[in-house]
């Protein structure tokens, strides 16, 4: 592993760069880890495995509040994650232009999401577009990403772990409102301390919680990406598939979860669980480090990166300069 993290990391000598330049360009500092980084938060690996860690979002009452009062999580669960996968990567991978329209249509379609919870959350009020609750659900999402690519890199030292969190951070830019109190933490530091201090004083159990994460160990056939014959046909066997396929997704959860979050969610990791977690790691780092890219990232992530490729290979044949 070593090995690997000083071949991806390139250091350069201290030069004066735009402030908007993207950590991936290859002139910053340690730009081959960002862009493996980059990359990471566009394989179903990280969300695959480790989208468990995601439960944090609704242990903040007011999220729990907003997310059943639309009851969009109690149509079909599996149908939710798979809007949100799907969205991240339009978020994350799809044309300037593409990510602008999306995250704004985002931000318009959650103004009318506000109001007063129901059953347990009468006492709630919440606002989808409230800066503090925004601002939770974007850094625990960035949060999956980060703690996912560290733990399968577990040799990254401080100043690495900092290009990991920033290249994150500006991949998740777009979700940031014009309140101040909506914006990213700035360093890795500032976002662990936000977050301790969200863990600490705000996450709590609640029905929903508890209800997602039984959801997320036995989901229903998804109606989104699959055409009604084929849901017909797979139904007998999905009950019993789906426990078994999403072990791993549990497993791996749990194990990287923050503490507050273990407590809430009654984990209590077995020796076979952590035998589990090693071999389930053990498998992801290999198929990062050693698979191709198509078999490793989301369809419309590949084409961005076949893309970038084919115009870089493209420029490198230019000439430098038209002058005789």
């Amino acid at each position: 592993m070593t090995d690997w993290i000083e071949r991806v990391t390139i250091t350069t000598s201290h030069v004066d760069l735009p402030a908007d330049l993207e950590p991936w360009h290859p002139s910053r500092p340690h730009a081959a880890l960002a862009a493996d980084v980059r990359w990471w938060a566009g394989s179903p690996l990280s969300i695959g495995l480790f989208g468990r860690l995601a439960l944090d979002q609704v242990a903040y009452r007011p999220v729990a509040a907003a997310v059943d009062s639309t009851g969009r999580f109690r149509e079909n669960f599996a149908d939710r994650g798979v809007r949100s996968l799907t969205y991240a990567m339009l978020l994350l991978f799809a044309d300037e232009q593409d990510r602008r329209r999306d995250t704004d249509e985002l931000k318009r379609l959650h103004r009318d999401v506000r109001g007063t919870g129901s059953g347990e959350f009468t006492d709630t009020r919440f606002s989808a577009l409230d800066p503090q609750l925004w601002k939770w659900i974007a850094v625990s999402g960035l949060n999956i990403f980060y703690r996912s690519y560290t733990a399968i890199h577990p040799d990254l030292d401080p100043e690495q772990q900092e290009v990991v969190y920033q290249t994150l951070r500006r991949l998740h830019s777009g979700l940031e409102l014009p309140s101040g109190q909506a914006k990213l933490p700035d360093t890795l530091a500032d976002m662990f301390e936000y977050y301790e201090g969200v863990a600490a004083e705000l996450l709590e159990d609640n029905v929903f919680l508890q209800y997602a994460g039984d959801s997320l160990a036995a989901l229903p056939v998804p109606t989104r990406v699959l055409p009604r014959p084929v849901r017909s046909l797979v139904r007998p066997v999905w009950k019993l598939v789906i426990p078994i396929a999403l072990r791993p997704t549990r497993v791996c959860g749990d194990a990287l979860a923050h503490p507050k979050m273990q407590e809430l969610l009654a984990v209590d990791r077995t020796w076979r669980d952590r035998l589990e977690y090693r071999i389930y790691l053990a498998g992801v780092q290999f198929a990062w480090r050693y698979l191709p890219r198509r078999l490793v990232l989301d369809p419309l992530v590949y084409n961005r990166y076949r893309y970038e490729r084919l115009r870089d290979g493209y420029r490198s044949i230019q000439l430098e300069s038209f002058a005789a």
